[in-house]
């Protein structure tokens, strides 16, 4: 008896503490420019070693004809080392297994391999003076100016009391070849509740589980050594929003990130963006706009007011609208994504498990393409 007791004792040692369920709602709503429009659902059930995520999006307006209504599902099994990635449309799924140690040290190598060769293409196309694609050559870029408040707004998001802080990043292009001066203003809008959310402790030991069977450990010199060169060129910025972000305490319910641009002094161009298709009263971007799409961003101007930011029915993008913006500015993209429901219920094991009669699918196989840098000729 006395054995039989120490043995159940070291199995529940060695296995070690299960993780309680969860189940959380998300609401997500996009307005790109009130061109595309897009808001969409997310439930996602976590119950120890696996996890499941079912999602249905809808598109508005002329977009609704390419996307419509789009429904998809993801089941994780840690358990099994493989994700099932479900197609309801067609009840079908498409089978992954974890990658091995020996494939994630590969898929490392060629991702650094890559990186190096980027390397390699800016250092031999720095001396030509010839722009990559979507750079910003035409500009003389401010230093980025980074600023965080806590405001003493609250909302009920949840069932839970969420205080809103915010954070912005904002940068002036002065066109080098017109003098105009635009202002790109990157900002978020973060409702945090202080509020114990029971769960949330075991969601984030299953992501990390998770990550760490796909190689993606935040802690490996490897991967450290990887993002570092990649965000060098923003290491000054990133440490300011750091220090500044640290200071954030709780759980974020409502996250909004926009993107608006424009200026008092941006303006300056209006009859070459006609000349350019942009449209009479289409504003001047000038340099900057055509860098970032001239014809889509000048088209802003008039339409000013971004009517899709304050269109009712855009639901969580609607209820987080910014304060009218001032006649110069445009919202280029406003995105929301808001916790509706948390759930510590205990989920039905079958949610985790192949729905009957569904078939599998087999993926094509991959072309090995490598990185070669970009063609300037034609530039």
């Amino acid at each position: 008896m006395k054995e039989t007791i120490t043995t159940a004792v070291l199995l529940v040692l060695a296995t070690g503490p299960a993780l309680a369920d969860i189940t959380t709602q998300e609401s997500m709503a996009l307005d790109a420019a009130g061109i595309v429009k897009l808001h969409g659902t997310t439930t996602e059930m976590t119950a120890d070693d696996r996890q499941r995520r079912d999602s249905e999006f809808h598109c508005e307006g002329f977009m609704s004809l390419l996307c419509g209504n789009a429904k998809s599902g993801e089941i994780i099994r840690l358990d099994k080392d493989l994700t099932w990635q479900l197609r309801p449309d067609k009840k079908t799924y498409l089978e992954t297994a974890f990658p091995t140690p020996e494939e994630r040290a590969m898929a490392q190598q060629k991702m650094q391999e890559t990186l190096d060769k980027m390397k390699q293409c800016q250092q031999q196309q720095a001396p030509r003076g010839a722009p990559s694609k979507g750079d910003t050559s035409n500009c003389d870029l401010s230093p980025p100016k980074v600023d965080m408040r806590t405001t003493d707004e609250h909302a009920t998001i949840a069932g839970h009391d969420a205080r809103k802080s915010s954070v912005k990043m904002s940068q002036t292009c002065t066109d080098k070849k017109t003098g105009d001066i635009c202002e790109m203003v990157y900002g978020f809008d973060i409702w945090m509740t202080q509020d114990p959310l029971e769960g949330t402790a075991d969601k984030r030991a299953f992501q990390k589980a998770y990550l760490t069977k796909m190689g993606l450990d935040a802690n490996s010199p490897q991967i450290k050594g990887i993002a570092q060169q990649f965000m060098a060129a923003y290491s000054g910025t990133l440490k300011d929003m750091q220090a500044k972000a640290a200071s954030l305490k709780g759980y974020p319910l409502r996250t909004t990130f926009r993107l608006i641009m424009g200026g008092d002094n941006c303006s300056k161009s209006k009859q070459s963006d006609s000349d350019n298709g942009a449209g009479a009263g289409g504003g001047g971007l000038s340099g900057l706009a055509a860098n970032a799409g001239g014809k889509l961003l000048g088209g802003l101007f008039a339409k000013k007011n971004a009517a899709g930011a304050n269109d009712p029915s855009q639901g969580a993008i609607a209820a987080n609208a910014p304060p009218p913006l001032p006649d110069s500015y445009v919202q280029v993209i406003a995105f929301t994504i808001e916790t509706s429901a948390v759930s510590t219920a205990a989920v039905s094991a079958d949610q985790f498990e192949l729905p009957a009669g569904w078939t599998r699918e087999y993926p094509k196989a991959a072309k090995n393409s490598e990185y070669s840098c970009p063609n300037n000729k034609d530039k």
